[in-house]
């Protein structure tokens, strides 16, 4: 090993522009690899940063858009909210289905407010059941259920019965239903 390395001495000696033009490519080659190891690195944050300077600059753009958006679900939250009934409050509860029965112009012969079931787990709202009999004619009946659809209070109706109106009069329609009102927790 001691002979080879003094025949490259020797051969360093004889041709120094060689082994330092070796020398220099070494160096040289080793730091374009870390430079373009770098620059490659560079490149690939650069990109993320506009990326993110992009989607930054949507955002903002589309800010009132985003601002009218979350105005009209506070606006829904807020109905909701209202239209909420307080199960403890029965001539409250009972006055919001006697005014859709003068503006249906049907007449119940029953309106219950009955027990309710404890909340469901996950749940935020709890439904309050109601059982009613009202008697009118058929379109009464149609335009009383469409009061309660399209009312201020939610409600799910849970069942219905139609059949003939009492005493057997052809033209009266009794209708039977159970329904969920929401109500607070």
């Amino acid at each position: 090993m001691n002979a080879r390395f003094q025949e490259f001495f020797d051969f360093t000696r004889r041709n120094p522009v060689i082994v330092a033009s070796v020398a220099v490519l070494l160096v040289f080659g080793t730091a374009s690899y870390f430079l373009w190891h770098r620059q490659h690195e560079l490149t690939t944050s650069h990109e993320e940063v506009r990326r993110s300077g992009e989607d930054i600059l949507q955002s903002l753009t589309g800010q009132t858009r985003i601002t009218a958006e979350m105005a009209t679900v506070t606006a829904a939250l807020d109905f909701i909210d209202r239209n909420l009934i307080n199960e403890a409050d029965l001539a409250e509860n009972l006055g919001y289905f006697y005014s859709i029965e003068a503006a249906a112009r049907t007449r119940f012969t029953q309106l219950n407010q009955l027990s309710s079931q404890p909340q469901p787990d996950g749940s935020k709202f709890k439904p309050v059941p109601f059982s009613l009999r009202a008697n009118g004619s058929y379109r009464q009946i149609m335009r009383l259920l469409h009061e309660l659809e399209t009312g201020p209070r939610l409600l799910r109706i849970r069942t219905y019965t139609l059949s003939q109106g009492e005493g057997g009069a052809e033209d009266t329609v009794t209708m039977e239903l159970t329904v969920d009102v929401l109500a607070r927790p």
